[in-house]
């Protein structure tokens, strides 16, 4: 069985000064229907290198939740968590490492390679359709849900991305890096029950499983 390491986000929890490393539960279950499975990564402690091989990881995901410090009015922001996820998008990419991004983690990949972040909105809470580019692995005009308010326009995508699906209003909904082994997605594929065959797929050929 692969093992796939996750990132966390973190949750700073008022009147008890603790600062807590979360994971919806949701995507184990999305690792079950993939075979593989899936190891919450601590945001400190461990350097990314001492993680991925200590932990034998095959492939990583960085998960939504919190803001990235470049975002453009960031709030909920989480220094410990960026510094973790630079360092695994550097180190996936030096080692050909399979990296997936999802919303918060596409931007992050983004950011680390050069690329900047905008605003946008009718994107928090609402589903919405995006146009599949001709070698995107969607149907074109698919339906997918949408949790943010910061996006990728298409000029802040960084070099060596290629865009793969786009919102109504032009966003960057998806793209690969050009060595095929680096993906990012801006919605959950984890918040779906049941889990759609389509995410499923994509997420298989993404992270080689």
């Amino acid at each position: 069985m692969r093992r796939i390491g996750l990132t966390q986000r973190v949750d700073a929890v008022p009147g008890r000064d603790e600062r807590r490393d979360g994971l919806d539960q949701r995507w184990q279950s999305v690792f079950a229907d993939l075979g593989a499975l899936a190891i919450p990564l601590p945001n400190s402690g461990a350097g990314a290198e001492t993680l991925i091989d200590t932990l034998d990881l095959q492939g990583i995901v960085l998960t939504g939740g919190n803001d990235v410090a470049e975002a453009p009015q960031a709030g909920n922001v989480a220094p410990e968590r960026d510094r973790l996820e630079r360092d695994l998008v550097r180190i996936c990419l030096a080692r050909a490492l399979p990296l997936l991004g999802v919303c918060r983690g596409m931007q992050m990949i983004n950011v680390a390679l050069g690329g900047h972040l905008g605003r946008t909105t009718g994107h928090a809470g609402a589903a919405h359709p995006i146009s599949v580019s001709d070698d995107g692995p969607w149907p074109d005009r698919w339906q997918v849900n949408s949790y943010h308010d910061v996006c990728i326009p298409r000029d802040g995508l960084a070099p060596g991305l290629r865009c793969l699906a786009v919102s109504e209003n032009g966003d960057v909904e998806a793209f690969r890096h050009d060595d095929g082994g680096c993906h990012g997605i801006m919605w959950h594929p984890e918040r779906e029950l049941p889990h759609r065959a389509e995410d499923l797929a994509f997420m298989a050929r993404a992270l080689g499983l």
